[in-house]
């Protein structure tokens, strides 16, 4: 189950050319703050704009990733804490001003943390982010899961960290190697991302903009038994 992942707004053009290009995709992956993009919670109207085009793709499944400034991911706890905060609210808002917009009926809500390459995650960050996705609990359950978005075989700390037995626990690794830039969602590659030694890889990203193609989007692809879009909101009607 493939699918597109994208730092830009996704309005109509940017649905249609995606699609033409590269078929259908499962789902969508978009950006929440804190971010330094365009974040899709950036107002009502431009997440149910979004929503709009998720569901009018055919993959009408939402996924949630922040990329706060990567500098402060070698921060403290608190820091790593406020940022998930902030996180949280981005996505329960989203939820809020979506009226078709539901949790995964299986109540596991994948949330990743861009930790994007050549930049470092401390242990403390970790923690204090992934510490409080863990505990939050939204209408009576626990639905926020802690995951994170990598280059496994770069340098360390990448996997170093979620793989530690101090970490909070981490759900799943999203890799962005190998790049196959293989152009397609709706016959995707076969199966080979990079991984961590403890943490299992969860979503690869096999193509990315700026290396394999200059549209804007990224394509992804789920292992094996990780139905994707299962794991994220389901824009179940039109907005």
């Amino acid at each position: 189950m493939a699918g597109f992942d994208t730092a830009s707004t996704v309005t109509s053009s940017l649905r249609s050319t995606s699609d033409s290009a590269f078929g259908q995709p499962a789902f969508w992956i978009r950006y929440f703050s804190p971010c330094y993009y365009t974040a899709i919670n950036s107002s009502s109207s431009n997440a149910n704009a979004e929503c709009e085009q998720i569901w009018s793709s055919g993959g009408h499944y939402l996924g949630c990733v922040t990329t706060p400034t990567q500098s402060r991911l070698s921060g403290s706890s608190a820091e790593g804490q406020a940022d998930a905060v902030t996180f949280v609210n981005a996505m329960i808002s989203v939820y809020d001003d979506v009226g078709p917009l539901l949790l995964p009926s299986n109540g596991i809500l994948y949330c990743w943390l861009d930790q994007e390459a050549a930049t470092s995650l401390s242990l403390a960050y970790w923690n204090g982010w992934a510490g409080y996705l863990n505990g939050y609990e939204f209408n009576g359950a626990y639905p926020f899961f802690p995951g994170l978005y990598c280059n496994p075989n770069s340098a360390p700390p990448n996997c170093s960290i979620v793989d530690s037995a101090s970490a909070s626990y981490c759900w799943g690794v999203w890799s962005s190697e190998y790049q196959v830039c293989k152009n397609s969602v709706s016959s995707p590659p076969a199966w080979d991302s990079e991984s961590c030694a403890v943490v299992a890889t969860k979503l690869w990203q096999y193509a990315d903009q700026g290396v394999c193609f200059s549209n804007d989007v990224d394509l992804d692809l789920g292992a094996s038994g990780f139905n994707t879009a299962s794991y994220c909101f389901n824009v179940s009607s039109n907005p």
